[in-house]
């Protein structure tokens, strides 16, 4: 139940940091969308970890 709940929670943070770095690029702001889309990777990464147990 904690890892599902973890999941969960990464992958609305993954969602909100794809949207930050959409609206960063649309304003130009290169270095700041950058920093977003690793966070969203990782927190993607942090998703299928909690859910699967198993990295790739």
């Amino acid at each position: 139940m904690e890892r599902s709940v973890f999941g969960v929670f990464t992958a609305f943070l993954c969602a909100i940091c794809v949207i930050c770095a959409i609206q960063t690029l649309r304003k130009k702001r290169y270095g700041l969308s950058v920093l977003f889309w690793l966070n969203a990777f990782t927190n993607l990464v942090n998703t299928i970890h909690a859910f699967y147990m198993t990295l790739f």
